[in-house]
C-alpha cells in the first residue's frame, strides 16, 4: 500500500503514539500516512524529529458528527494544524463529546448496567480532551472491573454506540458545521467512510454543500460499496481517499490490519498538493 490515510493515535481513541504510527507505516513499507484523530490535532504538537523517516504525512483530522443514530465523519486533509478556528471549534465539539458520554454513563448507571465513578473515568483519562465511551471502557479494563452478565464491549455497543437505541444523543455540530471549518482551516473535506451513513442521499447531499472528496477505499467497504463511491466521486470529479482506520489494540483483527486499505499508488490527486507536514 503507498498511502494510509486513516490512521488514529492515542490522542484520541487510538493506542499508538504518533511516532509508533510512524514506525509501523515504515515497517509496512507505506510511504504517505495521515494521523486524522478524532476532533484533535494534538499529535501534530507530539510528533518527535524523524528526520530519517522515509514517510510523507499529510496533517489531517477526523470531526465526529451524528445523523439520526447513524455516524457521519468529515475527513479534513492538507489542514493548517495551527489554525486558531479550527482549534476553538474543535474544543467545543470535544466539550460536547465528553458530556454526551457522561450522560450515556448516567443512563447507564440507571439502568442498572454498572456502578463504577464518572470521576475515576476523568482520572483514568486525564490527558484526554475528548472522553468518549472507549475511554469509559479503557478505564475499567484498568480497574479490572466486571460488569455482571456483560462483556465491556458490549457495554459500549449498548450505551455508548451511536446506532444502538439505547444512546442518547445530544452533541449539536453537523457535518455541514464540519465542512465549513475544514475550508477555514486551508483544508480538503472528505467524507468518511460513507457506508456507515447508511444513507446516500445524505452523501450526495454533503457534496452539493462543498464535500470535495470521498473515502472509498475503508475496511468496512465491500467491493461493490467501492465502485459505487469510486463512481460517484467520478462523476462529482472530486477526490478519492482511503485508508484502514486503524485504531491500534482498539481495532478488532479480524476486521482491520495495518495497511490493508488505502491507495495503491501516488497518483490520486489528493497526494499531490504541496500541504506535507515537515517533521
Amino acid at each position: 500500500m503507498f498511502a494510509d490515510l486513516h490512521l488514529h493515535s492515542d490522542y484520541s481513541d487510538g493506542t499508538d503514539t504518533p511516532n509508533e504510527l510512524i514506525s509501523l507505516a515504515v515497517k509496512h513499507g507505506i510511504s504517505v500516512i495521515s494521523i486524522a484523530d478524532h476532533d484533535s490535532i494534538a499529535a501534530y504538537d507530539n510528533i518527535i524529529n524523524t528526520s530519517d523517516s522515509s514517510v510523507t504525512i499529510i496533517p489531517a483530522v477526523e470531526i465526529s458528527t451524528i445523523l439520526e443514530h447513524s455516524y457521519l465523519h468529515m475527513l479534513g486533509y492538507h489542514i493548517n494544524v495551527h489554525s486558531d478556528a479550527l482549534a476553538e471549534y474543535i474544543q467545543r465539539v470535544s466539550d460536547d463529546k465528553t458530556e454526551n458520554t457522561r450522560i450515556n454513563f448516567e443512563n447507564a448507571i440507571k439502568q442498572g448496567c454498572f456502578d463504577y465513578k464518572w470521576e475515576r473515568v476523568l482520572e483514568l483519562n486525564k490527558n484526554q480532551p475528548r472522553v468518549s465511551g472507549i475511554h469509559v471502557v479503557q478505564a475499567m479494563q484498568e480497574d479490572k472491573y466486571i460488569i455482571s452478565g456483560m462483556g465491556l464491549w458490549d457495554m459500549f455497543h449498548k450505551y455508548f454506540w451511536v446506532e444502538s437505541p439505547d444512546f442518547i444523543p445530544t452533541e449539536t455540530a453537523t457535518a455541514f458545521d464540519a465542512i465549513d471549518i475544514i475550508k477555514r482551516a486551508g483544508g480538503i473535506p472528505v467524507i468518511a467512510h460513507p457506508k456507515s451513513i447508511g444513507k446516500d442521499n445524505a452523501v450526495c447531499d454533503l457534496i452539493e454543500y462543498g464535500a470535495l472528496g470521498i473515502e472509498v477505499f475503508h475496511p468496512i467497504h465491500t467491493n461493490d460499496d467501492i465502485i459505487k463511491y469510486r463512481h460517484i466521486a467520478d462523476s462529482k470529479g472530486i477526490y478519492i481517499t482511503g485508508g484502514t482506520d486503524w485504531h491500534g489494540k482498539n481495532n478488532g483483527a479480524e476486521v482491520t490490519r495495518f495497511g490493508m486499505c488505502g491507495l495503491e499508488s501516488d497518483q490520486y490527486p489528493i497526494l499531490s498538493t504541496n500541504k506535507y507536514l515537515s517533521i
